[in-house]
Order: C-alpha cells, then sequence, then structure tokens
C-alpha cells in the first residue's frame, strides 16, 4: 500500500518541549530550597553586582596599560573595544574563581553556577567580536541572536527549540516530483538570518566600492555613480534570491511573478519605474552631473547628487530641492555648466538723452571690470541697443566662471559699480 501525504495545513508536536518543560520544573522544585542552589544563587548575585558595579574602574584600570608611549594611538580604540565588555568579562571571571573554590573543595552540584559562568563568557566573547561591527544597529542585533543562540546551547535547550520550531508550521502540499513542500518557523529564522547576513554584506560591499570607486581620476562623476547603483542593485539582489534560496523556494517559480510585476509597473508603480529609468539616462548621456548648475522651472542651483530616483539640487539659500529624474528628461533645463562652466551675464541699463554714450559706454566696461567675480576673457562688453522713450538704453555683457556662487548676486555688484561710477 502506498503511503498518504499528509493534508496541507499546520503540523506540531509539543510533547518534546513538554516533557522538557517538566523535567525543568521537576528540577527546580528539587533543587530550589537546596542548600547547594541558594549558595550558588547568592554567589550569582554578588559576582554579578560587583563585576557591572565596577565595571567603570575596571575599564580605567585596563586604559592605563595604554598609557604606555608606544600604546598611545591604541588607546582610544582599545577602550572602545573593552568598555562594552568590562561588566560581563569581570562577572565570568568572578564565577569562574567561585566555580572552581566550590568545585574543588565540595561535592556541591554547581550546575547554575557553570551556566552563568558560561553565560557571561560567552557574552564577553561575542560583544568582544561584535565590536568590529562599525553598524550599532547591526552590532546589537548579531550579539543578541549570536547569545541567544549559544545561552540555548548552554543550557541544554538548544535541539529541543529547534526541533519545536522545525514542526511548527505547515505543509504546501507535493511538488511535481511528490516531495512535501513545507515551510516551518525555523527555516523562515534561518532565511531572516540568511537575509540580514548578506544585506549586511552586500551593504558593506557597496560602501567599500563605492569609496574605491570616488577615488579613481579617470571616472566622471556619472560613471561613478552609475557602477556604484548598480553594484548596490546587484548585491541586495543576491541577497535576497540567497534567503529565497534559503527558505525553500525554487527560484525558476519566481518567473510566475513577472506578470504581476509587470502589471505593477504598468498601474501603480509608473511614476517610480519612469523615475529610474530617467536616472540611468541621466547617467549614461551625461547631461546632468554632480557638480553642474541648473535652472529647472523657478529652481536655480548646484546638482549636490544624482541619485537613481531623484537629483538633489541645492540653492543658495540653503534649500535641497528633491527633483525627480523625469523631470529633467520631460522639461526645459538649463545647465548652466554643461560643457563649459563660464557664462555669460547681459542686463540692460538706461541713461539720460543728454548724456555723452560714448563716455557713459567706457565707465561701464571699467566698472563691471572691477568685480572681482568678473572674467578678464572673454572680455567685458557694452553695446548701444536702442532709443527708449525717456533714455538711451545700452546693454553690458560679461563673463563669469563659477556660476555655482550665483548669478543675481554677481549682477549686483556690477550694477552697484556702474552706479558709483556714474556718480
Amino acid at each position: 500500500m502506498s503511503q498518504s501525504q499528509p493534508a496541507a495545513g499546520f503540523d506540531l508536536d509539543l510533547s518534546a518541549l513538554l516533557a522538557r518543560l517538566e523535567a525543568a520544573i521537576a528540577w527546580a522544585r528539587a533543587e530550589a530550597l537546596s542548600i547547594d542552589f541558594g549558595v550558588q544563587l547568592v554567589l550569582v548575585g554578588a559576582a554579578m553586582l560587583l563585576a557591572f558595579a565596577t565595571k567603570r574602574q575596571t575599564t580605567a584600570v585596563f586604559a592605563r596599560i595604554f598609557h604606555i608611549d608606544a600604546l598611545k594611538r591604541f588607546k582610544r580604540q582599545a577602550v572602545r573595544f573593552i568598555q562594552p565588555i568590562a561588566g560581563p568579562a569581570m562577572a565570568w571571571i568572578l564565577l569562574s574563581a567561585a566555580l572552581y573554590a566550590l568545585g574543588g573543595t565540595t561535592e556541591f552540584d554547581v550546575y547554575l553556577l557553570r551556566s552563568a559562568s558560561n553565560l557571561m563568557g560567552a557574552w564577553a566573547a561575542i560583544r568582544l567580536l561584535c565590536s568590529f561591527i562599525s553598524e550599532p544597529f547591526w552590532s546589537r542585533t548579531v550579539a543578541l541572536i549570536a547569545w541567544t543562540l549559544a545561552a540555548l546551547n548552554i543550557l541544554g535547550w538548544l535541539d529541543p527549540t529547534a526541533l519545536f520550531l522545525d514542526e511548527l508550521g505547515f505543509s504546501l502540499g507535493a511538488d511535481a516530483e511528490g516531495n512535501d513542500r513545507r515551510i516551518s518557523a525555523l527555516t523562515i529564522i534561518r532565511a531572516a538570518i540568511v537575509l540580514a547576513v548578506f544585506y549586511w554584506v552586500a551593504s558593506f560591499l557597496s560602501r567599500l566600492l563605492s569609496t574605491r570607486v570616488e577615488h579613481l581620476p579617470s571616472l566622471n562623476p556619472s560613471a561613478r555613480i552609475l557602477i556604484t547603483k548598480a553594484a548596490q542593485i546587484v548585491l541586495m539582489a543576491g541577497a535576497g534570491l540567497m534567503a529565497l534560496s534559503a527558505l525553500g523556494i525554487n527560484l525558476s517559480a519566481l518567473a510566475i511573478f513577472g506578470g504581476a510585476i509587470g502589471l505593477g509597473i504598468g498601474f501603480g508603480l509608473q511614476k517610480i519605474f519612469s523615475n529610474l529609468v530617467s536616472g540611468v539616462i541621466l547617467l549614461l548621456d551625461r547631461s546632468i552631473k554632480p557638480g553642474d548648475v541648473v535652472t529647472v522651472d523657478e529652481t536655480y542651483g548646484k546638482v549636490s547628487t544624482l541619485g537613481m530616483r531623484f537629483a538633489s539640487v541645492k540653492t543658495l539659500d540653503g534649500h535641497e530641492h528633491l527633483i525627480p529624474n523625469e523631470e529633467f528628461i520631460t522639461s526645459k533645463v538649463i545647465n548652466w555648466s554643461y560643457s563649459d562652466p563660464s557664462v555669460r551675464i547681459k542686463r540692460t541699463i538706461g541713461i539720460s538723452y543728454n548724456s555723452d554714450v560714448r563716455l557713459a559706454r567706457e565707465l561701464v566696461v571699467k566698472a563691471a571690470e572691477s568685480v572681482a567675480r568678473v572674467a578678464a576673457s572673454p572680455a567685458t562688453r557694452c553695446h548701444l541697443i536702442g532709443f527708449g522713450d525717456n533714455s538711451v538704453d545700452l546693454q553690458i555683457r560679461f563673463w563669469i566662471r563659477d556660476p555655482e556662487n550665483g548669478v543675481y548676486n554677481v549682477t549686483s555688484e556690477v550694477l552697484l559699480a556702474i552706479w558709483d561710477a556714474f556718480h
């Protein structure tokens, strides 16, 4: 007879876990009121209190070692490493000493003392290793996960807990080959840990690559951003695929979601996808680059960053405008420094009909050239452009090479210099 396949649904066997709990309760009832347990409890409490109360003093004593001239440059980094582990390390030393004293001179069952000593030792070692992770969030997360696993192993609960989590799951039925497809809580936890690890590795490699690319003089800013963003997307996608593989999901089945993703882009994600494509186009054709001075609608400023979804344009008044990349493709954009940072500025000036036009033109040119930001070459020019109802119209044309420092402010300086020259 062929065996029947289990029905899809939850399957959980609590017998092993309940047996473990009953054994723990029975042990607690038998040992809680014994002298051995009381002595160990007092020793554990005293060691923990003394170790964590003197944590600052322990760190200060350790720091004195680095007062030696040859070690002074390592003092700050060493204190950063020793400060998180000073408490648990001292507690481990005290508990180990008490464990040696009790274990060598009496017939006590030192299970509680040994467990507490091992827990403090594991805590100190894990915190020391996690100190090498620069990001505080990842450092605390890795330390919490590692110490939880170490504590379960020390207390003898790792295998029962893994078995319980593995039984806490549900079946998805049989696949095409007849194998039972099943997802358990243990599988999900493993996938989450794998995803977190690979995400951190991907982030680290992305930052490392970005730092290296930024120091390559042969690459322009657009190429640097494109390489960095492309590597970041590949690394993050790889981390997600590895997590799905750890979950036991057949990656070939992801092709089913291609149509759904296409519909999502076509309807709800149209603008987002458009901005992403526009960002790639801007990075490839280099029409807009970090450092360019641009005018988009009424926004004038310097492009500080160019991302895959938007560009950050910082104005002279300190405001930072986040402009979607699509605006740079579909709208009229003035790039003041696209091929040459030099910019010519034109302003109209009216003088009286009784004025000497030739002398006025000379004064205008000399006044403009006296402003520091006005370029000497190309030369400043002043032309007679018309006769108005009440004035003779002159137009001054001068060049600047730093439009990122503002256009209206240098124009104001030039006009003030002309006013002073006329008076």
